[in-house]
C-alpha cells in the first residue's frame, strides 16, 4: 500500500480514536473499537502509559476534562515501518475544560500539540493491506506550541504525567 492510500485510513483512525476519547468512553470500549493491545500513549522522552494498566490510569488521569476538543491540522505523508505499521505526525488544536473541585466556575485549557503516531493495519497477510479499520498503537507527545497558561502548566511535567494540581 502507498503512503497516498494510506493516509485517509490513518485520518479516519486518529478521527475514530478522538471521538471515543472526547466521549470519555471505557477502557475496554477503546480497546475493542480502536487501540491495539498494547497501546502506548504520553510523552516522547517523558511519562509513558503502556498496556491495558496505562489506559485505565491515562484515561483516570485526564477523566476530569468534562468538555473537549481535538482538531487535526496537519499530518505528515505516512510512512510504512518495517514491523508492517505505519507511523505519522500530526499537528493539532486542543480545547479542555474542567471544573476545580468546589470551584463555581471552569479552566480552560488551549493551545497546539505535536503528536507521533504508530497506526497497525486491520489485516496484513503477505505484507499486504486487506483493508478493515486500522487501529491505534501509539500515540505521543512531541512538543507543544501557543499553550494559555492553563495548558502550560498542565503540561509543565512530561515526566510525570499531566500536572492536575491547582495553581
Amino acid at each position: 500500500m502507498s503512503s497516498q492510500r494510506a493516509a485517509p485510513l490513518i485520518w479516519d483512525a486518529i478521527e475514530r480514536y478522538f471521538a471515543l476519547l472526547q466521549a470519555h468512553a471505557s477502557a475496554e470500549r477503546m480497546r475493542d473499537e480502536i487501540l491495539t493491545d498494547d497501546f502506548r500513549t504520553g510523552f516522547v522522552d517523558g511519562l509513558i502509559w503502556q498496556g491495558e494498566q496505562g489506559l485505565r490510569d491515562f484515561l483516570q488521569a485526564r477523566a476530569e476534562f468534562f468538555d473537549e476538543s481535538h482538531t487535526v491540522e496537519q499530518m505528515s505523508r505516512p510512512e510504512r515501518l518495517p514491523s508492517g505499521h505505519w507511523r505519522a505526525h500530526t499537528r493539532l488544536g486542543f480545547f479542555l475544560r474542567q471544573r476545580p473541585h468546589g470551584s463555581p466556575v471552569s479552566d480552560t485549557f488551549t493551545g497546539k500539540a505535536f503528536h507521533v503516531w504508530e497506526f497497525a493495519p486491520a489485516a496484513v497477510a503477505a505484507g499486504i493491506d486487506l483493508g478493515g479499520d486500522w487501529r491505534v498503537a501509539s500515540q505521543l507527545v512531541e512538543g507543544f506550541a501557543g499553550l494559555d497558561e492553563n495548558a502550560r502548566r498542565l503540561f509543565a511535567r512530561p515526566s510525570s504525567g499531566l500536572n492536575l494540581d491547582e495553581p
